[in-house]
């Protein structure tokens, strides 16, 4: 999904300002780095049981991950994956706010994509690096 992709089928959920963030790789499909294959959502817990009672599914990633799912979303109460584990008002603080959604930070999304260890994570992290070095040098 690209970035007018994922915008559109957030606003589509008419979700509570201050309760979520798009988290994930979407900030790196906001930025045109690459697209997105889900939109990870990080949210408050009132949110999270708002949309457990309206019919998203808990699935289990792993012992700390085990999000709401709801076609390609993924709705994660925490972001207790690895070493790095921000708070949503901690991204909420430093959000890029696109058409009224709030994106993570891209410094937010490399710093968790460092604390890991998968692959993907390493591209990634390869991939904003130059896109932060590309945009600084044209400032």
């Amino acid at each position: 999904m690209n970035k007018d992709q994922i915008i559109s089928k957030v606003k589509a959920l008419r979700l509570p300002q201050g309760e979520y963030i798009v988290f994930g790789s979407c900030p790196l499909a906001l930025a045109g780095i690459r697209p997105s294959r889900d939109i990870d959502l990080l949210v408050s817990p009132a949110l999270r049981e708002t949309l457990r009672k309206a019919g998203w599914q808990q699935i289990t990633k792993s012992p700390n991950d085990k999000p709401l799912t709801f076609g390609e979303f993924e709705a994660h109460d925490n972001w207790n994956f690895t070493s790095y584990s921000p708070s949503l008002k901690s991204l909420l603080a430093t959000a890029t706010i696109v058409d009224g959604v709030p994106f993570a930070s891209l410094e937010e999304v490399r710093k968790w994509k460092a604390a890991g260890t998968r692959p993907k994570d390493l591209a990634d992290i390869k991939l904003i690096d130059e896109y932060l070095n590309n945009t600084s040098r044209k400032t």
